[in-house]
């Protein structure tokens, strides 16, 4: 008999990341992340082992929707192995590993007929990514080499002189940056080149002549996020350039024949825009053509139950009529699947996703595709695709989680105004007395809800709560003028949309005078600060990782300056009257309705001195109830790869403030 969820069960998730398939589509790996429960005092931890599975039929036909593939736990080791890639022959598996606790990870390979995995590296700073040589007698890989950052444990000074000096999840970057290295089997490494701007995205073409990279041509345009992408000669290290200064370059693909190189990057060149596919013509390179319009080829759709890496760059194959096309995992208008983008720019689905999302996919040239899909029902699992189109599910990794529990499915999505905006329900099995609502606001703001699993969202309808969540205007997947349209006025259409969704799901569920209560993360903070500023209507909220003060927020965020002038539309020294109409806590006074402010001392995307402020403020006027609670040792991303047991605590303290202020 199924029971109602509670916050614990999510110590019992087992999350599906980094699909990869081999070149022949016979073997598939995948990461697969468990928690393992801590031991006296010891608090509960991730462990991410990689997994092998056979795809039926060898990889040439599927066995339906209930079917799994053979699955075999490849690596053992006690902490973290990562990042699975196939040599170019499909009998070796190099991948990256963290085998004593806090060392950083090192580059390993292993036959798949088994044996012991050889490492290939030992470097004082680790490996950050790496890519087999099509010959595959060497692997190419970056790192900051034998470089140790130990300023803060000798208690010493930081010295800043780059605008991207911090990123949260990572700290303070380090003085150098990572360089280009090959190693080959035997573990001898050579420097290929040295880097004045960290080198990402590395992918070879077919014969191996060219490494095709991206890095930012200078510090400014890494201030930007910009970056070029450039072939580099493995031979001689020289570079050369096929597209400059692109925002958000990554999954660079090329052709089989070598004459086009694939990029994504943001489709009109800023930051509110969807990741679009871009043509660079190899042989003569000019202005990057873009063929996707307003298909997003990077989904952003939420979800809090993912841990690891999501892949979704295009693959080159081939139509039925013979012509060339790119495999790529679309979103748009709340579905998210994989479709073929054919190099005119149409978009054919491969899959009607009105009830699953596609989170991650990696796919062969022959079009066999192996991709983690979840829905508002269940957490990831892993599919495979054949070239025909027959798909199985290769894991149940949670199928017993979800069996045992009592879990709800959304309704909608419903219309709530005339302007697009729509929304779902969730309603639980035994609604509380009051029959009251908890409305959910996504972060971003340029993400959106759709068929995505949120833990969150189920154990609160597991307490009694029917939870409302919706796309309000700037939400991503319905259009570029969509998203754009809440620049320069946050808290403006976004906040009435909000307001609308509240109204529209009350008269559907026939519960005009129900209490609501509402809460959000990062952007989902900055609105739910900013409506208890203009309205009473909320019996109580919880703001989350939030925003209360754009003139701060400038300066402190890790991606403030770009973000600030281009979402709010000044900086504080030009105009601050358009930083301030903009920022909560200008409504600070009016704040009556009972609010809890969860944040993250180690947040750098919003940073704490946000929900400082906002506290400071609420609690000196004396008007309503505050409270802050403060999470030690986490980022921006608690609600999702937290340490588990400050993600339970978290959850807890959600549902515990609406429930003492029903």
């Amino acid at each position: 008999m199924p029971r109602p969820l509670k916050s614990e069960d999510l110590l019992d998730l087992r999350f599906v990341s980094d699909p990869r398939v081999s070149p022949s589509g016979d073997r598939v790996a995948a990461v697969v992340t468990s928690i393992v429960r801590g031991e006296g005092e010891d608090p509960p931890r991730y462990r991410s082992r990689i997994h092998l599975f056979r795809p039926p039929n060898g990889g040439s036909g599927g066995q339906g929707e209930g079917s799994t593939g053979v699955d075999s736990e490849f690596t053992r080791s006690p902490y973290k192995d990562f990042s699975p890639r196939f040599s170019p022959d499909g009998s070796h598996l190099a991948f990256l590993s963290v085998r004593e606790e806090k060392k950083p990870p090192q580059l390993y390979v292993m036959p798949l007929s088994g044996g012991e995995a050889r490492q290939l590296t030992r470097h004082e700073a680790g490996v950050r990514e790496f890519c087999w040589h099509p010959g595959g007698a060497e692997i190419y890989y970056t790192s900051r080499g034998e470089e140790k950052d130990d300023r803060a444990e000798k208690g010493l000074p930081l010295r800043v002189r780059r605008m991207r000096y911090r990123g949260d999840g990572e700290g303070f970057y380090p003085g150098s940056v990572p360089d280009l290295y090959a190693v080959g089997m035997s573990g001898e490494s050579r420097v290929v080149k040295r880097y004045d701007e960290a080198p990402g995205n590395l992918t070879f073409a077919p014969d191996g002549s060219a490494l095709y990279l991206s890095r930012a041509a200078n510090e400014d345009d890494n201030a930007e996020f910009k970056a070029d992408a450039v072939a580099l000669d493995p031979s001689t290290g020289e570079e050369t350039v096929l597209a400059r200064a692109m925002r958000g370059l990554s999954g660079l693909a090329p052709s089989p024949d070598g004459s086009r190189l694939a990029v994504m990057a943001s489709h009109r060149g800023d930051m509110i825009s969807h990741t679009g596919v871009f043509l660079v013509e190899l042989a003569a390179p000019g202005e990057p053509r873009l063929i996707s319009g307003d298909v997003d080829v990077s989904p952003a759709e939420a979800g809090d139950s993912r841990h690891g890496g999501y892949p979704n760059r295009p693959t080159w194959t081939r139509l039925p009529s013979g012509g060339e096309s790119l495999l790529v995992n679309g979103h748009t208008d709340g579905q998210t699947g994989l479709g073929l983008l054919s190099l005119d720019g149409s978009f054919t689905r491969l899959q009607d996703e009105k009830q699953r999302g596609v989170t991650a996919f990696t796919a062969t040239e022959a079009g066999a595709a192996v991709f983690v899909a979840e829905s508002p029902t269940s957490p990831g699992e892993l599919w495979f695709r054949t070239a025909a189109g027959e798909e199985t599910r290769l894991t149940a990794m949670n199928d017993e989680w979800v069996a045992e529990l009592r879990l709800g499915a959304p309704r909608g999505p419903f219309a709530a105004n005339e302007h697009g905006v729509r929304y779902w329900t969730l309603e639980p099995d035994q609604p509380r007395d009051d029959g009251a609502v908890v409305v959910e606001v996504h972060g971003g703001p340029h993400t959106a809800y759709g068929q995505g699993f949120l833990f969150e969202f189920q154990l609160l309808a597991a307490r009694g709560y029917t939870v409302v969540y919706g796309n309000p205007r700037g939400s991503s997947g319905l259009g570029h003028d969509y998203a754009a349209h809440v620049l320069g006025d946050y808290g403006g259409d976004d906040a009435a949309d909000v307001l609308a969704i509240v109204d529209a799901a009350l008269v559907r569920l026939h519960r005009p005078d129900a209490p609501v209560h509402l809460t959000g993360g990062s952007y989902g903070g900055f609105m739910t600060n900013w409506l208890v500023g203009v309205t009473d209507r909320f019996a109580s909220a919880v703001s989350q990782r939030s925003i209360s003060n754009w003139t701060s927020m400038y300066g402190t965020s890790d991606i403030g300056p770009r973000f600030v002038e281009h979402e709010i539309g000044a900086a504080p020294w030009a105009d601050l009257d358009t930083l301030w109409r903009q920022s909560p806590i200008r409504n600070a006074a009016a704040v009556s309705t009972p609010l809890l402010l969860i944040h993250c001392e180690e947040d750098w995307r919003c940073p704490i001195e946000q929900a400082e402020q906002f506290f400071s403020a609420i609690k000196r006027l004396g008007k309503a109830r505050v409270e802050l609670l403060r999470f030690p040792g986490e980022g921006h991303e608690l609600s999702r790869s937290g340490r588990p047991d400050r993600r339970v605590m978290r959850l807890d303290a959600i549902v515990g403030w609406f429930e003492e202020h029903a």
